[in-house]
């Protein structure tokens, strides 16, 4: 099997797979919360999904997952500086969501934007991979940024549901670059 030729078409799986393990755990996340505030239980939802979604696509993730090796295996060539930077895009808007919970909802669509635009800039870059679809997660969810600044100053929703939002943009950010990775056929 030639993983290099696979590369761009089967990471569809892959974001399609996180756009609904997400998407799922949001929604029963959100009608559970209406009921019982244990957050123990929230946990167990988000594992569950995940675990059903994996059950479900589980030949085509663990093909995606030799891909992901391969990228990682080309991403220990990169220079320290390119590696903090990328970590940093991926990990500090992670970090600044626990000490400032009050943006968490803008920080968690930053930490997957810039993450994802980070990661595809420098695969493209420096080991000429254009992954298109990962440019798709990172834009879209930047831009959802702007989305929920928009709502929450027209006041169509309030501060209270950004998490819930925020997610559901993440999980159709995941599913459009999916959608794409597995329709486009790139060079």
């Amino acid at each position: 099997m030639n993983i290099e030729n696979n590369d761009k078409s089967d990471n569809g799986i892959l974001f399609i797979f996180i756009s609904l393990s997400v998407f799922s755990a949001t929604i029963v996340s959100y009608l559970i919360d209406l009921k019982v505030d244990l957050f123990f239980i929230h946990i167990i939802v988000w594992i569950v999904s995940f675990f059903i979604y994996f059950i479900i696509f589980k030949s085509k993730i663990i093909h995606s997952l030799y891909i992901i090796r391969n990228r990682i295996r080309k991403s220990t060539g990169w220079s320290p500086i390119i590696k903090l930077i990328n970590g940093l895009c991926w990990a500090a808007p992670f970090g600044l969501g626990a000490i400032i919970p009050s943006y968490h909802e803008y920080l968690i669509l930053a930490g997957i934007g810039l993450g994802n635009l980070s990661t595809f800039i420098i695969f493209m870059i420096n080991n000429k991979i254009k992954n298109m679809d990962q440019f798709i997660v990172g834009l879209i969810s930047l831009m959802s940024i702007g989305i929920i600044i928009l709502l929450y100053n027209d006041n169509i929703i309030t501060k209270s549901s950004g998490d819930f939002l925020a997610r559901i943009l993440i999980s159709v950010a995941y599913g459009i670059g999916g959608i794409y990775s597995s329709i486009v056929k790139t060079e």
